[in-house]
């Protein structure tokens, strides 16, 4: 099995620049630390004017629960030379306390600017939904085993995923890091066993043919209800063993 980036680590949630979510660690309850780049809601020109306070809105499904901070962005800070897009350099933190039972976070942010005016980072009004891939893919794996008759010029990427029940479609996008030029493949996977723990998916009947010993990286989408969520080993993508 491919090693899971940050498994056993506390959870951590990041809010880059380029208005990208980042979920990291387990889910666990307890402390999260909560990075949230100012630049999602305030420019660069507008960090020198005077202090800023953006506040967090989280609530925990299925609970109900909420919780609310107040993130400062102090006068002067130097948001124009430190923020990353990424969010790995300037960012503003705080701590909050994942109940017992959580298994999805819904947050969103304000700010009210010096015009009077509130501006608001919630995904157009939907709201941001963070869930942990380490809690809801349980056991990726993958191999390429050797050809065989159906194909003996090619061999056969092999896929074997635990999912947590919830989970109702999963993907495989794949690439070949030895090919370059050649563009990323989508493959839906099959169920081939499900109990109340969990569903076990694995490779189309049809097969996924790959060069004679390739090395295969990849990343798994899955959906829960009708939102979209990636597992792509926290930024790292997984190998083919």
């Amino acid at each position: 099995m491919n090693l899971r980036q940050n498994q056993g680590l506390r959870p951590q949630i990041t809010f880059t620049a380029d208005f990208h979510e980042l979920v990291q660690g387990d889910l666990v309850p307890g402390p999260c630390l909560l990075r949230y780049n100012p630049l999602r809601l305030i420019s660069a020109e507008e960090a020198d004017d005077h202090d800023h306070e953006i506040h967090a809105h989280l609530r925990f499904h299925p609970s109900g629960q909420t919780w609310e901070g107040t993130l400062v962005l102090e006068d002067g800070a130097p948001v124009a030379d430190l923020a990353h897009a990424r969010g790995q350099n300037f960012v503003l933190k705080s701590t909050f306390e994942i109940p017992a039972g959580t298994d999805e976070i819904e947050a969103w942010f304000s700010c009210t600017h010096e015009d009077g005016y509130t501006h608001w980072d919630s995904n157009g009004g939907k709201n941001h939904w963070l869930r942990f891939s380490l809690h809801d893919i349980k056991e990726p794996h993958a191999a390429v085993r050797p050809p065989d008759k159906r194909n003996p010029a090619q061999s056969s990427l092999e896929l074997d995923v635990l999912t947590i029940p919830q989970v109702h479609t999963l993907t495989l996008r794949w690439r070949l890091p030895a090919f370059q030029d050649r563009p990323r493949v989508e493959t839906p996977l099959v169920v081939t066993g499900e109990t109340a723990e969990g569903k076990r998916w694995a490779s189309p009947a049809e097969g996924i043919f790959v060069p004679v010993g390739a090395v295969v990286a990849y990343d798994l989408v899955y959906y829960i209800g009708d939102r979209k969520f990636t597992d792509d080993n926290q930024g790292r993508w997984y190998l083919s063993e």
